[in-house]
């Protein structure tokens, strides 16, 4: 004998698994930003710009735009050293930063005290003020 109150139930539970099988009309999660890379100039005895804010997974790329002094770029946490690479115009060091809600600062080992040449880089809208003097 044929129930239309069982009926209806059956083709509600069919209709709401084929809802959840096909996606049920829920969109898809947000995708993360595609990663990018910012570039910092040494120009004379300075970082342009002198802090940057990226997001996790983003690569800062140093250049070298003006003067042949030797400089570096290196993280005063250990994180990345240079070297002295940037002795010509057009030398670049990238660095790629995986972690969020870090600052790290930065500074060239030659110039640092006699002309302040240093920089932050800030990974995320979350992460801390660079230190005084940065």
């Amino acid at each position: 004998m044929f129930q239309p109150q069982r009926f209806s139930r059956w083709a509600a539970a069919a209709g709401l698994l084929s809802l959840a099988a096909c996606g049920g009309g829920h969109s898809s999660p947000a995708e993360p930003p595609m990663a990018k890379t910012v570039t910092v100039q040494i120009v004379d005895f300075a970082f342009n710009p002198k802090d940057v804010t990226i997001n996790p997974g983003d690569t800062v790329q140093w250049v070298q735009a003006t003067s042949d002094a030797a400089h570096t770029v290196t993280a005063e946490n250990g994180a990345f050293d240079s070297g002295f690479i940037f002795t010509k115009v057009g030398t670049s060091f990238s660095q790629t930063i995986n972690t969020a809600g870090v600052t790290i600062q930065y500074h060239c080992k030659t110039h640092w005290h006699s002309n302040g040449m240093q920089g932050s880089i800030s990974v995320g809208m979350d992460a801390p003020k660079p230190g005084p003097g940065y």
